[in-house]
């Protein structure tokens, strides 16, 4: 298979093409950012150690004030959901629709799943404020649900297929009435999962200083951002607690109504023996609703009908495996290009390579640490809790509102703690890391534990089987590919945290914790693109060097050593 035609997540064989073109895709997206930092002159400054500007801040007193800020940040997560949303399906549908561009979304898909978005927040700022929140925020969504959507249809069923064709579907009919149901309930689980990292960045967005200046717009994120600036622990304190709120009613009245709704459109129901959502039960309820929802039944099915396209359509499946020279070749000539647009640049010089590369080492250790303690601290505790099903029915709840929660808000008040406890500038950074990923972790250690054969379980109760043995013959076998990517998730959203944890600050006097993080947050506040993409780079490197490098082997020997039966299933 061709890397131009691999998709994030295939396996055997494919999956290498798959990382080469998600390898290719990230020199692709890195390139593309040098090109803007080249063309952009007018916003490079100095690169300088300085205080961030501090505008004339806006009062933060008074009930109108936060409830402006919390309807400015509502409505911008809503049009990053939406946004991000219609992207995602216009991703998935121009590759599996049209083969010209199909490999040049693939490619694009696989860099993106790598790239620190919030690197791209100084370029998405040239077209204003509200584009940069919304846009980062859009993005992150984008990609997993149009990756979702491939994934879902490269699985349809022959026999769906098959009854399209005989009833002589067009290729717009079959959109409409086989493959968006079918992609519904993977997209909608695709939103919900990505949504703890999209609420980070939008906090992120409103809170960054980019230029040497703090944002002044109305948002919880700019509230909280402001009250740090000044001090005041309280209004910090207020913005950080409304923001917990929004997430969890954005959650208890949107996102998880959708996944119950999603859930009727798959052929094994998830959440069958899950009771409705009170917000669902209210659309059904709702006789101005019902009637709203009729209508917009019978236009959808209106324009589902519309003979559109030719009949007897079928998507493009999988091509003959193409040569591996393909692949190192594509990739060889995406490398070329991105050092074509790092030579001789005008505003970086050799001293910046090795200041990168000093560094990342200091963040790829807080990494590693911070996910050794989160695995030593949760491991055995998720799968206590996981064993039974009361216990683990409150977890879940209680974590699924922890991981949701846009901790980075926090940081400030982290900061300003850790700093009166004397730690040290290595250490709090770590703590902060430590901190986020921890609740992602747990979270998926439980879904693990949901989907556990009871079996064996209890075939391990009755033949006595404990301590070591049990940990080693029975629940790390089951729980290990889940695990696996749980780990690799949090590391890739991990980096991204970085760069907010090791510049935390308190009334804007907080220490630089030093790392490649650091250095990327400095850019961003100085206005230095061409060392955005310069940090921007290296840490997709190291992403993709602990995907390369550990996570794939690491997947690889578990896929060989424990029987697929013991695997988790996706969902």
């Amino acid at each position: 298979m061709s890397p131009f035609q691999a998709r994030r997540g295939t396996r055997g064989p494919d999956r290498k093409a798959g990382l080469t073109a998600s390898l290719v895709g990230i020199l692709v997206v890195v390139a593309a950012l040098a090109l803007v930092s080249r063309l952009v002159p007018a916003q490079l400054a100095a690169f300088q150690h300085h205080s961030v500007t501090t505008p004339h801040f806006r009062s933060l007193a008074g009930l109108g004030v936060l409830l402006g800020d919390l309807g400015h940040t509502t409505l911008r997560m809503i049009a990053a959901t939406v946004a991000g949303a219609l992207l995602g399906a216009c991703l998935a549908l121009a590759a599996a629709k049209t083969p010209p561009v199909r490999g040049a979304v693939l490619t694009a898909l696989g860099g993106m799943h790598m790239v620190p978005l919030l690197c791209l927040l100084p370029f998405l700022h040239l077209l204003g404020f509200e584009v940069s929140a919304i846009g980062i925020t859009a993005l992150c969504l984008a990609a997993p649900i149009a990756s979702a959507a491939l994934g879902a249809w490269s699985t349809i069923p022959r026999a769906l297929d098959e009854a399209a064709r005989g009833l002589g579907l067009t290729s717009w009919q079959r959109l409409w009435r086989l493959e968006a149901p079918y992609a519904i309930p993977d997209c909608v689980t695709a939103l919900a999962r990505t949504m703890p990292l999209a609420w980070s960045l939008l906090m992120a967005a409103e809170m960054l200083p980019v230029n040497g200046t703090l944002p002044t717009r109305p948002g919880l994120g700019t509230h909280a951002a402001q009250a740090a600036a000044l001090g005041s622990f309280w209004e910090c304190l207020l913005a950080a607690g409304l923001i917990g709120v929004l997430a969890f009613l954005y959650d208890s009245c949107l996102v998880f109504p959708w996944q119950i709704w999603a859930d009727r459109y798959r052929l094994r129901p998830v959440f069958e023996h899950v009771a409705d959502p009170w917000m669902l039960k209210l659309w059904r309820r709702t006789r101005l609703l019902k009637i709203a929802g009729e209508h917009m039944r019978r236009c959808l099915a209106w324009l589902g009908d519309m003979p559109i396209g030719r009949r007897g359509f079928r998507p493009s499946g999988a091509t003959h495996p193409a040569s591996p020279l393909i692949g190192l070749s594509s990739l060889a000539f995406a490398l070329l290009i991105v050092m074509g647009f790092f030579y001789r640049h005008h505003a970086l010089g050799l001293h910046d390579l090795v200041v990168v590369a000093e560094q990342s080492l200091v963040s790829a250790l807080r990494m590693t640490l911070a996910l050794l303690l989160a695995l030593a601290l949760w491991l055995p505790l998720g799968v206590w809790l996981g064993l039974t099903a009361r216990r683990a029915e409150i977890a879940r709840m209680v974590t699924r509102f922890l991981a949701l929660y846009p901790k980075n808000i926090l940081f400030p008040l982290l900061c300003l703690g850790l700093t009166l406890l004397g730690l040290s500038r290595f250490v709090w950074p770590l703590v902060l890391c430590f901190f986020f990923i921890q609740w992602l972790l747990l979270a998926q250690i439980l879904r693990g534990m949901r989907s556990f054969p009871v079996d064996l379980l209890q075939a391990a109760q009755n033949m006595q089987i404990r301590g070591w043995l049990w940990w080693r013959k029975i629940i790390l076998p089951g729980i290990a590919p889940i695990l696996l990517e749980a780990v690799s998730a949090a590391s890739m959203t991990g980096w991204t945290i970085l760069i907010l944890a090791e510049r935390s600050s308190w009334a804007l006097h907080g220490e630089d914790g030093g790392g490649i993080g650091a250095y990327v947050a400095r850019a961003i506040e100085n206005g230095d693109l061409p060392r955005v993409v310069l940090g921007a780079a290296v840490i997709t490197l190291c992403i993709a060097l602990g995907e390369f490098m550990v996570w794939h082997p690491i997947r690889l020997q578990i896929r060989r050593r424990i029987p697929s039966s013991l695997s988790p299933p996706a969902k």
